[in-house]
Formats: structure tokens, sequence, C-alpha cells
């Protein structure tokens, strides 16, 4: 059977509308969800994480659908870190990665999905010794493909060092290693490498590496309380609507 040109312009024309469609689901998406996070509303992260399922629901290209999910991951991933959500903290991790598992079977190569999965895992693990046991390794080693595939993301940096401040030592937890990440992902956030390779992949993180880097020096054995203030100010001159920096770290450190 024969095509004539006009059809032919015809069918490409709606593939370009309805990519189009895909790429405009998911970066409202990713926008809304990268917005609450900062915010530390828990409904409006909730909202997101709809808004983001329906990205999903509608997304007709594997890679689109990969990076929706990965965003349902993310405000499961926020949700999980509010202490007004503790209730509900088991049910938002499961379902983060949920997500984050069928993100990395659509896109095996997809680096942000792997740590975040990977930061889930480590959270999950944290649950007791059965749940170690379970989620321990797959923590490590979901990681551990993240720091392999893009070992120069200042969120992979990020979420590995978090996991190696929080990590008890005879588990592999290493605190000067993990500033030393912060540093790092600090250093390459100035220099930009937290911009996504394509528009509707995840962008956020410059704010928050200062925002974590603050902690870790409040929170190391000798606490710097210097260089926390100042890693936390650069945290709000990036986000000044940054919640937990404006309405929780700072007043506690300088309640010290």
């Amino acid at each position: 059977m024969r095509i004539s040109l006009t059809t032919l312009v015809l069918m490409l024309c709606s593939a370009f509308v309805l990519f189009a469609q895909n790429d405009e689901a998911v970066l409202k998406a990713k926008s809304t969800v990268q917005e609450a996070a900062v915010s530390g509303d828990a409904n409006a992260l909730k909202a997101a994480r709809d808004l983001a399922l329906v990205a999903v629901s509608q997304a007709t290209q594997s890679s689109k659908k990969a990076h929706a999910l990965y965003f349902v991951g993310y405000a499961n991933y926020s949700l999980v870190n509010l202490p007004s959500e503790k209730s509900s903290s088991e049910q938002n991790a499961d379902a983060g990665i949920a997500a984050l598992e069928e993100a990395v079977k659509l896109e095996p190569a997809f680096a942000d999905a792997h740590a975040l999965l990977g930061s889930l895992y480590g959270q999950k693990a944290a649950g007791g010794m059965m749940a170690g046991m379970k989620y321990g390794q797959k923590s490590a080693v979901t990681m551990e493909r993240a720091i392999t595939l893009q070992p120069k993301n200042p969120r992979i940096l990020l979420l590995e060092g978090v996991s190696l401040f929080f990590k008890p030592a005879m588990w592999g937890g290493d605190k000067q290693k993990a500033l030393g990440n912060l540093q790092r992902a600090c250093d390459l956030a100035e220099k930009g490498a937290c911009a996504a390779k394509e528009a509707t992949m995840p962008d956020w993180g410059h704010a928050d590496v200062f925002a974590w880097k603050g902690v870790m020096f409040a929170k190391s054995d000798e606490a710097d309380t210097d260089n926390a203030k100042a890693a936390y100010e650069r945290a709000l001159q990036l986000q000044p609507n940054y919640a937990w920096v404006k309405y929780v770290l700072l007043p506690k450190l300088s309640a010290k």
C-alpha cells in the first residue's frame, strides 16, 4: 500500500503533537514536584505526585514514562522525609520504590532514578535487622550503579553522602567521606552540573547540596557552625523559599 505525501505529513504532524504533549505533561509534573519539595508542604507534594501519575499514564514514549515515574518517586521520597508524614513513611517509601523500579526497567541507564531508588532502599534498610538484610545490599548495589553511570552528578553525590553520613560505621558509614561527597557536589553544582540533559529530566539539587553540607557541618563530631551557616545561607540564596533551611535548619543553628 502506497501512502500519499499528504497522509505522511499528517502522520508526522500527529506524532509530533503527541510527543509534545508527552513533554508538556512531564514538564508540568517536574516543575510542580520540585517546587513542592522545596516548600516542604505535604499537601502540595501529594497533589504534585498525582500530577506526575497522570503524566505516567499519558506518556507513550518509554523515556518520558520513566521520567514521569522518577517524579512520582521523588514526591514520595520527599514525603518520607517530612516529619508530619511519619505515620505514612512506609507506604510512601514503598510507592516510591515501585515507581523507581519501573523507571529503571524502562531506562536502565537512568542514573538519577538508580540513585533515588538506592536511597529509598537505604531508608527501608534502617527499619531493623530483617529490613537491613532485605534492603541493605540492594541499596549499596543500586547506588553504586548510579555512581558508575554518572560519577559527577551532584544529586547522586548528595544521596550517597547522606547515606554514608547516617549509616553506622559497622555497615560502611563514613562521615568524612560523606562530607567530601557534599563538598564535591557543591563544587560541581556551582559549575552547572545540576542541569538536565533533557528538559524532562530532574534538575533539582543546587540548593539541596548546600543544605545537606550545612547539616553535616552542624552534626559533625566537632560542630562547625560557621561553615554550616555559610552553607545554609548559600542554599537560601539559590532557593529563598526553601522551607527546611529557612524554618528548621537556620533557627536550630542559631539556637545553639
